[in-house]
């Protein structure tokens, strides 16, 4: 078979906002956002998408842009695209759709990328309670690594992959999703047992027509009012796919997604040059513009045989998918720990968020030892290829998780070693990211121990 050229579904102009863009990307979730392109089964085909944010945040050296950001209108999505099998006939609810990604990339010309923190009272992250304010650090693309002014002494292998992708919900599906994250929020921080350990505000981001944009949903008409007030903002991983950033979503991996509606109604979008396990920062991958080549196949009645619900319905369920054989290949690793005691001293039982906290925090304080700052390190555990895993969930009452750093990324030796860190004129200061000022009267977390010293 002769080599195949990818069809150019849909095109974007990174100069442009996303509301001048042709077609209009979207930033929610709903069933009646109607397709802009249509797919083939077994076509192979190209998508481009612009950052998450439309273009908000600059190559600069100021973190202003971060720090007010405009989250409402995050993020912006190619698609949908409607699937077709070979005679025409669309994907049908109960249908696996697999797609293949053959090939990912930044956008030629555009070849650049931003990892940043959010201000805690617009955004927040993981360690929000630790590092309230907003920053940045600007990559450049060299083929396949990534390096920065604002974390010097750093090179690393991406690994591209799509921060979000998923499938339309049907109607019942949204009401679900609407419905359980809206007795989150009301149930208050209280309700929950991370609601004093982890500091991300709201709990769940509910329907809200304020920064909308619904792609073909004409605006000014009561359709556009009806699905604006329904539509799911696209924040989380749910059963559909969507923005569950998984590195390993890269080249060669096959995704298997439920479909709730006639065509499926892919979109994409939230392309990352790279991205540690947690994304921790939260703004915390490698973010950029770029493109996806993609082929879909239809496997009729999938998801029954397939996919067992988990819940009170058959839509209760999770996609599946192989990961692909191209990954960086870092073979020395710098593992740190972390169980389910918070800073306070507190014990929690089997908590593998508070364990992932607790090894994240550990690696910062460590490789700050190097002449990092804590937030340099903060935005490099987000964006690096480092791999975090739940070690241990039965031995009660500690979880483990850790989080291992592939220590080739450094241009010096980070191992503990006789003698200690480096002090005094062996310690190469590193320089800072971009950093804005925190204005909000929420407190800190301190780390107790005065011999650690605090965050």
């Amino acid at each position: 078979m002769p080599p195949r050229t990818p069809i150019p579904l849909i095109k974007v102009d990174v100069k442009k906002a996303p509301w001048e863009q042709n077609p209009k990307p979207h930033n929610r979730w709903h069933p009646d956002i109607p397709p802009v392109a249509e797919a083939k089964a077994g076509d192979l085909f190209r998508v481009e998408t612009i950052d998450w944010t439309g273009g908000q945040i600059k190559d600069d050296d100021s973190a202003e842009d971060v720090k007010h950001v405009d989250l409402s209108r995050c993020h912006h999505l190619s698609g949908p695209i409607r699937i077709v099998d070979g005679q025409g006939i669309p994907a049908q609810p109960g249908d696996l759709l697999a797609v293949e990604l053959c090939n990912l990339g930044p956008l030629p010309g555009d070849e650049w990328g931003y990892t940043g923190t959010f201000d805690r009272d617009n955004g927040g992250g993981f360690l929000t309670d630790h590092f309230p304010e907003a920053t940045k650090a600007i990559w450049y693309f060299d083929g396949i690594y990534a390096s920065s002014r604002h974390i010097p002494g750093v090179r690393f292998a991406g690994l591209i992959h799509p921060g979000l992708i998923g499938t339309a919900p049907s109607h019942e599906l949204l009401k679900i999703w609407n419905d359980r994250e809206r007795a989150l929020v009301e149930g208050g921080e209280g309700s929950t047992t991370l609601g004093g350990v982890l500091h991300t505000r709201p709990l769940a981001l509910l329907p809200e027509p304020k920064g909308a944009l619904l792609g073909g949903v004409p605006t000014d008409t009561p359709a556009w009012a009806r699905v604006s007030g329904e539509a799911a903002r696209t924040i989380p991983g749910r059963e559909n796919g969507g923005n569950c950033d998984i590195k390993n979503l890269s080249r060669g991996c096959k995704v298997y997604f439920p479909v709730f509606v006639e065509g499926a109604n892919l979109s994409m979008g939230d392309m990352h040059f790279s991205q540690g396990d947690g994304e921790v920062s939260f703004c915390g991958a490698i973010e950029m513009s770029g493109f996806l080549e993609l082929k879909c196949e239809i496997i009729r009645g999938g998801m029954e045989q397939y996919l067992t619900p988990m819940g009170p319905t058959k839509l209760h369920v999770h996609p599946i998918f192989e990961i692909g054989p191209l990954e960086p290949r870092y073979s020395d690793w710098l593992v740190f720990e972390g169980i389910s005691v918070d800073e306070t001293g507190r014990q929690h039982y089997l908590d593998a968020s508070v364990a992932y906290k607790r090894a994240v925090l550990n690696a910062i304080d460590y490789l700050a030892k190097f002449g990092y700052t804590k937030q340099q390190v903060y935005l490099l555990l987000s964006c690096c290829p480092c791999e975090g895993r739940i070690s241990g969930i039965v031995d009660v009452p500690n979880a483990v998780a850790t989080l291992a750093i592939p220590v080739a990324i450094f241009d010096q030796d980070v191992r503990p070693k006789p003698g200690g860190p480096p002090v005094g004129p062996r310690l190469l200061r590193r320089g800072d990211v971009a950093k804005a000022t925190y204005e909000g009267s929420k407190p800190l977390t301190i780390n107790a121990c005065m011999c650690g010293g605090g965050h």
